[in-house]
């Protein structure tokens, strides 16, 4: 049996935004995700965040929501329930836009919570 190759490892930046506390009740209104860089090796190649980038604003899924964590979006809920794009379309989309950019790589999830 021939040795498995390791594939490098692409990591990707995930931000989002939320009109609450916990997804179900609240909803997730914005996703982004940014290509940060690729590790081949012991080698790691920085990537220009703004190459390479999905963003979705996305249509609550309830009616629920927190003021002051809606605030810290600065979108507006009206036109999300009205114009955002159907969440489970979004999520389809950004599955097809990850294997795009990771092609050859191990797609790697990362983010920063403040």
């Amino acid at each position: 049996m021939a040795a498995r190759t390791a594939r490098p490892s692409l990591y990707i930046s995930v931000d989002i935004e939320a009109d609450g506390p916990i997804p179900g009740p609240y909803s997730m209104i914005s996703f982004e995700a940014s290509v940060a860089g690729r590790q081949d090796g012991g080698s790691y190649t920085a990537a220009d965040p703004e190459e390479l980038t999905f963003y979705r604003e996305l249509r609550p899924i309830s009616d629920a929501f927190v003021p002051e964590a809606l605030a810290v979006s600065g979108l507006d809920r009206d036109l999300l329930v009205r114009g955002g794009c159907d969440p489970e379309a979004a999520m389809a989309e950004f599955r097809a836009w990850v294997r795009e950019v990771s092609a050859g790589a191990q797609p790697v999830m990362c983010g920063y919570r403040s």
